[in-house]
């Protein structure tokens, strides 16, 4: 049996670790430790000490390049490590599954340790990178490899071990498997990994040890204690910083962290099978059902034959109908409706596609205006505050569901094929942008409206340009990837920066005059959106 799971988590992780998303995960998760522990003059950090850095021990390196590993791999790991049990019910592979002996929660245990090996891989090479950073650095030449690795072990792999459960339970939930999933994740990733070192709840990331130990040393050489403080999160902080050695996490400390990681390892075995209560070995897979229907297709029309043999089928024959489906290419009851074919109306052309576009966006979504129009009075409501209206960023998450699907067609059966034969795919990936962007103005225009009403031209500009680039950004990353997920990574992570004043990332221009100028926000948004044309011609013209 165990060497069932492990063959089964293997093949997993191998399939998974060629596709281009994990590439993209993985060499963020090395930028990221290159950023945690920069060797130039950078000012970049992830663990954030109050006026000072800490010299590049082991212990140093290993604990700020392990908590930037656990904010990352948290939020954007999770969108590759979910998806895998959808992949095998659409690719027939759950079909063959479901026909042997292998139980529902023998499964669910090789996704959970497939999901834990792609996790491993990962942190694997951030420790590496980690001690090329020490040795580059020169800060100290003693390579301590314990005190390297063991936040790893005690924080960041628990951890991650949660994330890979719950990657699990959203793949069973019906409700969560989509792009929804993906926003609730993106608030629980807000409140239990990002807002749990500000209050007195669990300590996910080991920070009450850390900064105790670290305080420790700080007063062991005559320092004031009383004002540190101590935060996780990607700035840049371009003040003067003190030093201060610290050696990391020993042995002796690491059992309250251990107790952490084990109840987090428990508790995430126990929401990887939770998903039993969902999961039905692939019993309701589109394989099966598609073969179940065909079968009772194929009896029917076996049943008909006989019927149109039997004494008595000769009235119906001879009246000249059929009778079921013996001698008919339709079944019987189905008839086609004649269809009239008329010419698009002359100047409509643009319009009619930017329409039908727009359809397949809110395709599903019928409470979406609702939403939309709930936000645009809630910004006429509240007055501009500072440099920027206080409802914009969060109303520009509502059209999330909505830009995830430009760019590809995932759910939309043959419409590729059938809108590959139009003869301009320039005018119908413009109709799509133009779609994108629609949602964008419908809850960015009120508050760009009261910024303008409020003199601050500069910040309803910003705001403007921000709904241009979002929509371009998913054209693009739908285009690139042929999915959801790669926006669904990107966006959040640039919203987040954003959100945390980090200029080079705010997009909304929300931190005022250090955020970029509108009009390069702007220029962004047109390369980007003709990056993702140029690339739909190409797709295009090599059919």
């Amino acid at each position: 049996m165990v060497t069932r799971l492990g063959a089964l988590a293997l093949a997993d992780f191998r399939e998974r670790r060629r596709r281009p998303g994990y590439l993209v995960v993985l060499l963020g998760t090395l930028a990221l430790g290159l950023l945690a522990a920069p060797v130039g003059d950078s000012r970049w950090e992830v663990f954030q000490v109050t006026d000072l850095h800490g010299r590049y021990t082991s212990g140093y390196v290993g604990t700020v390049t392990a908590l930037g590993g656990a904010v990352w791999l948290s939020l954007a790991g999770f969108g590759i490590a979910r998806g895998t049990i959808g992949r095998d019910e659409h690719s027939g592979v759950g079909t063959l599954l479901a026909a042997t002996p292998l139980s529902r929660i023998g499964y669910l245990t090789g996704k959970f340790a497939s999901n834990l090996l792609l996790f491993g891989s990962m942190l694997l090479a951030l420790a590496g990178t980690a001690l090329a950073v020490q040795l580059l650095k020169g800060d100290s030449d003693r390579v301590d490899v314990v005190r390297l690795l063991l936040p790893y072990v005690l924080i960041t792999l628990p951890l991650l071990a949660a994330v890979a459960g719950c990657a699990v339970l959203f793949d069973t939930v019906p409700g969560l498997r989509g792009v929804l999933g993906a926003m609730v994740w993106f608030m629980v990733w807000l409140v239990v990994v990002l807002g749990a070192q500000a209050g007195g709840g669990p300590d996910l990331l080991g920070m009450r040890r850390i900064t105790a130990s670290i305080r420790e040393v700080l007063a062991a050489d005559g320092r004031p204690v009383g004002g540190v403080e101590f935060g996780v999160g990607l700035t840049a902080d371009n003040r003067v910083l003190g030093s201060f050695d610290w050696p990391g996490l020993g042995p002796g400390e690491a059992s309250g962290p251990a107790a952490t990681g084990v109840l987090l390892v428990g508790v995430a075995v126990g929401i990887a099978l939770l998903g039993a209560l969902w999961f039905r070995r692939f019993d309701g897979s589109p394989a099966r059902r598609g073969a179940g229907a065909s079968a009772g297709a194929g009896a029917g029309a076996g049943d008909s034959a006989g019927a149109a043999g039997a004494p008595g089928a000769g009235a119906s024959a001879g009246s000249g109908r059929t009778g079921g489906a013996a001698g008919s290419a339709e079944p019987a009851g189905f008839a086609l409706a004649p269809t009239r074919l008329t010419a698009p109306r002359p100047g409509r052309g643009g319009f009619d596609a930017l329409l039908g576009e727009l359809r397949i966006l809110v395709r599903g979504q019928r409470l979406w205006w609702a939403g939309a129009a709930l936000l645009a009075l809630a910004a006429a409501g509240v007055a501009p505050d500072g440099p920027s209206h206080p409802v914009l960023p969060f109303a520009m998450l509502w059209p999330v569901l909505l830009w995830s699907r430009m760019g590809h067609r995932a759910d939309g059966g043959s419409t590729d094929q059938l809108l590959a034969a139009c003869p301009s795919p320039l005018r119908r990936g413009l109709a799509g942008l133009l779609a994108g962007i629609v949602p964008a103005l419908a809850v960015a225009a009120v508050p760009a409206l009261r910024l303008a009403g409020a003199g601050q031209s500069r910040a309803a500009l910003g705001a403007l340009a921000g709904a241009l680039l979002i929509p371009a950004l998913a054209l693009l990353c739908g285009s690139l990837s042929r999915g959801p997920r790669l926006f669904q990574t990107v966006y959040p992570l640039l919203w987040y920066g954003m959100v945390n004043h980090v200029g080079g990332l705010d997009f909304l221009g929300v931190s005022g005059d250090r955020a970029p100028a509108p009009a390069a926000v702007a220029g962004l948004a047109a390369a980007l959106a003709a990056a993702a044309l140029a690339l739909d011609a190409i797709r295009h013209a090599a059919r």
